[in-house]
């Protein structure tokens, strides 16, 4: 029998800065111990980065984000204040793919899809993925209800916002590419830009967003009530759009983009990502025009090629610090403003309901 845990939602509202504290405060122990994680995987990585090495990695995107995003700076500063931390620490948190990035020691590892149209029962949207990360890492759900009206489910991964489904039925995926060729330092982190595009009232205003500011390290899709999908692929200069093909979009951790291929790292350090995409393009074509939540929750949790599937497992032939599993699976159907969460692998997890 699968494991029933269910995420309890963190409630958030208010200014940006109540929003932020709240956050913090219902987090606090996650926040904290994400915290010392991060602190001991960077000592210990090949730059021996101590804590006040991480401090100023993390203070070099100050001002980008600062500049880029006040309303997300508030919640950050509220963040902070919530979680007991100092400002330094909550950016550190939410600019740990950045800072991995630049200390040289970074493995994650996803796969997801965005379906609609011709591909679905009934024709509405479908997204999801799972998450791949370190065993250690933490989940959280918040459930926040913005001044503007957006209300969203936000679920992140030690700490850091990466995935969200809002009020105005649009909803995203995110996979971690590598481009070895960029420079990171000066750039505003993906956690602030995908969260700021992720409250917009259209899909829009949230892909104008992420024109202008994705870059480097993550590939993003995003879907909506209507059925509108769009992939972003990002090197540290440059973008190209991902348009969905017979109505479907799959993506692991490899660039399509031919462009960007010649400088794509994942090819060696995460091989198997060829065949995830593979796989599930594969099982998806083998039910399309009849997909629900609940086929896709199945496809999600396929063991072809386990323990480097799409249902991940700890693969013992890697170091302990590069291990990684399906610490979470997702699937969100926009128009309903419904997210089904399987709290870790979704082989041994139920996935569980969660309305906007």
């Amino acid at each position: 029998m699968k494991n029933a845990t269910r995420l309890n939602p963190i409630e958030c509202g208010g200014t940006p800065y109540e929003i932020g504290r709240q956050w913090g405060e219902g987090c606090r122990e996650n926040l904290q111990g994400s915290l010392a994680m991060l602190y001991m995987g960077l000592e210990h990585g090949p730059f021996r980065a101590d804590k006040g090495k991480v401090w100023d990695a993390a203070l070099t995107f100050l001002g980008a984000v600062r500049n880029f995003d006040p309303y997300g700076f508030e919640m950050l500063r509220g963040q902070a204040e919530g979680a007991g931390m100092v400002l330094e620490e909550a950016l550190a948190l939410q600019c740990t793919l950045e800072i991995a990035f630049n200390c040289g020691k970074i493995m994650g590892l996803c796969t997801s899809f965005a379906l609609a149209g011709k591909a679905t029962q009934g024709g509405r949207a479908i997204l999801g993925q799972n998450v791949d990360w370190h065993p250690a890492s933490t989940l959280d759900l918040l459930r926040i209800r913005h001044d503007s009206g957006i209300r969203e489910f936000v679920l992140c991964l030690s700490g850091s916002p990466y995935y969200h489904l809002n009020s105005a039925g649009i909803g995203n995926c995110a996979n971690l590419t590598l481009d070895p060729l960029g420079d990171m330092k000066q750039q505003v982190p993906l956690s602030f830009y995908i969260s700021r595009a992720m409250r917009q009232p259209r899909i829009g205003f949230a892909l104008a967003i992420l024109r202008r500011q994705a870059r480097g390290l993550a590939y993003f899709h995003l879907a909506d009530f209507a059925g509108s999908m769009t992939g972003i692929e990002a090197v540290a200069d440059d973008i190209e759009l991902i348009l969905p093909q017979k109505d479907v979009l799959v993506h692991a951790n490899h660039y399509e983009t031919e462009r960007f291929k010649a400088a794509d790292l994942t090819t060696q350090l995460i091989p198997d990502t060829f065949a995830r995409a593979g796989r599930m393009r594969e099982r998806i074509e083998n039910v399309y025009g009849r997909i629900t939540p609940e086929i896709m929750m199945g496809i999600l949790a396929d063991h072809e090629g386990h323990p480097n599937s799409i249902c991940r497992h700890v693969d013992p032939e890697k170091p302990p610090e590069l291990a990684s599993t399906s610490m979470a699976s997702f699937v969100m159907v926009p128009a309903e403003g419904l997210m089904y969460i399987a709290a870790g692998p979704p082989c041994e997890f139920q996935f569980m309901e969660y309305r906007l």
